[in-house]
């Protein structure tokens, strides 16, 4: 027993890490959803950058 709580201790704080960086709401960016990348309004098929996230899929904070 003595050596079950720090392992369920450890076990919880990484399921609260974890939580909480897959809530972050700058992880996506929301105009692209992730991609980096939005349809092109002129020619279809083809895709443009996302000017907000600049291809990298997430908005800095």
């Amino acid at each position: 027993m003595d050596t079950l709580m720090p392992v369920l201790f450890i076990l919880a704080v990484i399921l609260l890490v974890y939580g909480a960086a897959q809530r972050n709401p700058l992880r996506k960016c929301p105009r692209c959803g992730g991609k980096g990348t939005l349809p092109s309004s002129v020619f279809e098929g083809r895709y443009r950058i996302c000017p907000r996230c600049d291809r990298k899929g997430e908005i800095g904070g």
